[in-house]
């Protein structure tokens, strides 16, 4: 039985394909490109059990183009992988990489990575999109800010986001030289304003025709927007176990240190989807509000510490409601 794994690199793929019975590893070094993989492929093709590649940027159209040709393909979770080496120091190479990979798929010990079907990955990649859309309009928002103070020009700088404060600016009686700068960066919001347009149109269809956002818009705090983000972050609950399992996704949950009769909760983790967590913070943001579900919990936690704990303790309670939506949702439809 051959078990066989791919360190990816940008320019080059480090293959080594290992012989359970005899222990023998057979590798190969060849270039990152489709023609270089296809060849390398071919001859393994109905004698490998399974392949492994590591979750790093460019593992996609690897993992295409080996299960197109019938590959079983395993993703291998990075940190977890690192993990099982211990805290040993030891040469780091391609070679001891690939082989460390395939000894973890042959011994059924490879931590794994989800593989997210090809509708949920295509909205992954419209809602992270999204954000970055907004992101830069905002940054250049912020440029705009700096830029008209600099001029004496003071203005909100939330006031800039909005329609209302970009005519002010764009109507500012302005020298030659300040016209043409504000002229480009209200240029550059303009576009991006543009685009961000087009993919929340394309997100609010998805939204009104997938039922799994529909379920998720009815918690408190999410809307059409804020649903197809969490779609696309957890994707399907059955590969969870417990609605707790969302928060550790989302690196919402705190930091704890135990020994003996001693236990502290610290900072949080951050150790999953920065997008998951920005998603369930956001639809915590309108807890403050007299309707609010959890607002008897979110007075309390901000008493007791401050608003952005506050924020972040419903936060993680919404992301159980997610879970428990989307699974109940499942549960019906299988």
């Amino acid at each position: 039985m051959f078990y066989a794994a791919i360190d990816i690199h940008k320019h080059a793929f480090q293959a080594a394909v290992l012989d359970l019975e005899s222990g023998e590893v057979v590798e190969q070094r060849f270039a990152a490109d489709r023609e270089s993989l296809a060849r390398w492929a071919e001859p393994w093709r109905g004698r490998v059990a399974a392949v492994a590649i590591e979750a790093t940027t460019g593992w996609r159209w690897v993992w295409r183009e080996l299960v197109e040709r019938g590959f079983d393909v395993r993703l291998a979770e990075p940190v977890q992988t690192r993990a099982l080496l211990g805290r040993r120091r030891s040469a780091k190479t391609d070679r001891l990489d690939a082989r460390w990979l395939a000894r973890l798929l042959a011994k059924e010990m490879l931590p794994e990575s989800w593989i997210p079907p090809a509708q949920i990955q295509e909205l992954r990649d419209r809602t992270r999109l999204r954000k970055a859309l907004a992101e830069d309009r905002r940054r250049w928002g912020q440029r705009l800010h700096a830029y008209l103070l600099h001029e004496g020009w003071p203005c909100s700088r939330s006031n800039l986001l909005r329609p209302p404060g970009l005519r002010w600016a764009a109507a500012l009686q302005l020298s030659e030289h300040a016209r043409l700068q504000v002229d480009s960066l209200l240029s550059v919001m303009a576009a991006l304003q543009t685009q961000l347009d087009t993919v929340d149109a394309e997100l609010r269809r998805f939204a009104r025709a997938d039922e799994r956002c529909q379920a998720l818009q009815s918690i408190y705090g999410i809307g059409p927007i804020l649903a197809c983000h969490l779609l696309a972050e957890i994707g399907e609950a059955r590969r969870f176990c417990r609605a707790e399992q969302i928060t550790r996704l989302a690196g919402l949950d705190p930091v704890v240190d135990e020994s003996g009769e001693t236990r502290r909760r610290g900072h949080l983790a951050k150790a999953g989807s920065p997008h998951l967590r920005w998603a369930l913070v956001e639809a915590a943001v309108h807890a403050h509000r007299t309707t609010a579900p959890d607002l008897a919990l979110y007075r309390a936690t901000r008493q007791r510490r401050d608003t952005t704990v506050a924020r972040l303790t419903v936060a993680r309670k919404i992301g159980k409601r997610a879970f428990h939506a989307l699974h109940e949702l499942e549960l019906t439809t299988t």
